[in-house]
């Protein structure tokens, strides 16, 4: 008796240190969606944007380039995710590839958005080899070589969150796709602008994310059908949580 208990009760202990199940998204129709729109800016006076040196293949790479960490210009930030924080139903995900490019020892695009499915492509431009190595959830995810120009690998993406893309060549060399289950999110562009379409009404969180500037929160955005609804997030280095 006393073993069945110590059995029960072992059981039990276990099931309370397992992680509760994630709510899956479920696909649906969505009529009379609405939109999200607003700009994501910088309260206060602005980080600068540091300059990385190369210090390999210098007869090819740029001895000097911008590390594109905060693309801040008028308070206005680029390449800040922004996306509806733990939405469950609505729209499919987009399937199409997202492409990442090795270009005079950069990665272009520098910052992405990708969907759990579809296609990841590495390129290189570059007549020079790179070693891509990406990190989920602070572990390898892929780690591919390229030999030299027009060499290319294909992946697929197989879970959410947040990719850090780096090349073990060159160390300077950094970019990040965050990967999701929906639709509804965006990048802000060189205007610190992004859209959000086809949103099913409701009451939602927004959120925005930035690989250096943290997150920031806007509670009890309400969408209504075939209506547009702006916002603004505020970014200072004082309100932001790091994340990355």
């Amino acid at each position: 008796m006393f073993r069945k208990r110590l059995l029960v009760l072992l059981l039990l202990m276990f099931a309370f240190r397992l992680p509760l199940p994630a709510h899956a998204y479920t696909v649906r129709m969505v009529s009379n969606g609405g939109t999200v729109e607003g700009t994501v800016v910088f309260d206060g006076v602005p980080p600068r944007d540091p300059v990385v040196h190369s210090t390999m293949n210098m007869n090819y790479c740029p001895k000097t380039m911008p590390a594109q960490r905060y693309l801040i210009r008028n308070k206005k930030i680029q390449n800040v995710v922004v996306f509806l924080k733990n939405i469950r139903a609505g729209a499919p995900a987009p399937r199409q590839p997202y492409v990442v490019d090795n270009s005079k020892c950069a990665f272009v695009p520098h910052m992405g958005i990708g969907f759990v499915g579809s296609p990841l492509i590495f390129r290189n431009a570059d007549p020079i080899f790179h070693n891509i190595h990406t990190y989920m959830h602070h572990s390898t995810y892929y780690n591919v070589s390229l030999q030299g120009k027009g060499t290319q690998v294909t992946r697929v993406l197989t879970q959410t969150g947040i990719m850090k893309i780096t090349c073990d060549v060159h160390p300077w060399m950094r970019g990040y796709l965050y990967v999701f289950d929906n639709p509804y999110e965006a990048v802000t562009d060189s205007n610190g602008h992004f859209v959000i379409r086809d949103v099913p009404p409701g009451t939602y969180t927004v959120e925005a994310w930035h690989a250096d500037l943290g997150t920031v929160d806007v509670k009890n955005v309400n969408v209504s059908g075939g209506r547009a609804t702006t916002i603004e997030i505020p970014y200072s280095k004082t309100t932001a949580r790091k994340t990355f």
